[in-house]
């Protein structure tokens, strides 16, 4: 049972990472490039680019 629910987290998370590369909304961050206060003012600054 442990295996089978192993396996069908791994199938749900690749399912959802395909649906969100299609979605043009999505913004992928490198969460290496940014240190962490600059990640949380990219996030920032892209969702007031959005309102």
């Amino acid at each position: 049972a442990v295996d089978a629910i192993k396996r069908e987290t791994r199938r749900f998370a690749k399912r959802q990472m395909t649906w969100f590369r299609r979605d043009a909304r999505i913004v992928w961050l490198d969460i290496t490039q940014y240190s962490e206060a600059g990640l949380l003012d990219e996030a920032c600054a892209l969702l007031a680019e959005e309102r």
